[in-house]
């Protein structure tokens, strides 16, 4: 296979020694990602998650009652992962670059992980090799017009909402697409959009929304069914082009 190396951005570091996705805030956005995910869910079918990671999504999606392939290229968070015994659930270590796969999945999960690469278009393509017929991919990227980042603006504490907070830039993130421009480069990959939403509103910082109780975190989730455009993250499903007529 063609070496990918120039295409990989920072997504192909390894920040496991600084973040736990169990414990921080963002274990919050994968719950809420989940909500979404699961309506899509039958019993028997075949998941494969891209970077799993501890396999906390993993965990939440499982008593569905599907088949999840987890593919992670950390060894720390996959010892995490297994440990948690999860049944129907394989832990695969892997790097996206390389992963080869004969089998084909109903659903592809590449949720906060697309944003980590300088060009995710190899990926996309990959992806869609990887889908059975109707198959769906599964996707989250941070949105430029979120809630909060628009209040920056007004505050003057950015000049432009593709700013990368310190905190993003650490943990791997390259860039932020406005969600047009994500769904046209998965058309050049032959994806086409099947449904689209947002997760969570997010008026203020992680470290504020942390202090925010429960019944507020949970209000802000379903506001964004409302305001999906302002929403902290995009989630956009894919198919193959042409593939539900």
């Amino acid at each position: 296979m063609t070496n990918l190396g120039h295409v990989v951005g920072s997504g192909s570091h390894d920040y496991s020694a600084i973040y736990d996705p169990d414990t921080d805030f963002d274990a919050w956005y994968t719950r809420s990602t989940v909500a979404l995910i699961r309506p899509y869910l039958r019993p028997g079918d075949g998941v494969l998650e891209l970077g799993c990671a501890t396999g906390l999504m993993t965990s939440l999606l499982a008593p569905a009652g599907v088949a999840i392939t987890g593919i992670e290229r950390s060894v720390e968070y996959l010892a995490l992962a297994r440990a948690r015994s999860l049944s129907n659930s394989t832990f695969i270590e892997a790097d996206l670059a390389t992963y080869e796969t004969t089998d084909r999945f109903d659903h592809v999960l590449a949720t906060n992980l697309l944003d980590e690469f300088d060009d995710p278009t190899w990926l996309l393509r990959r992806i869609a090799g990887w889908l059975a017929p109707r198959g769906l991919l599964h996707t989250t990227v941070p949105n430029p017009d979120s809630i909060h980042r628009l209040a920056a603006i007004a505050e003057g504490m950015i000049d432009d909402t593709s700013v990368l907070s310190e905190r993003a830039v650490r943990f791997g993130t390259c860039r932020v697409w406005p969600a047009d421009a994500f769904r046209d480069l998965a058309a050049a990959s032959g994806l086409e959009v099947v449904a689209t939403g947002g997760v969570t509103l997010k008026p203020y910082p992680n470290a504020v929304m942390a202090r925010l109780p429960q019944a507020a975190l949970d209000g802000l989730a379903r506001a964004a069914e409302l305001l999906p455009d302002y929403a902290a993250l995009h989630y956009t499903v894919f198919g193959r082009i042409g593939d539900r007529k």
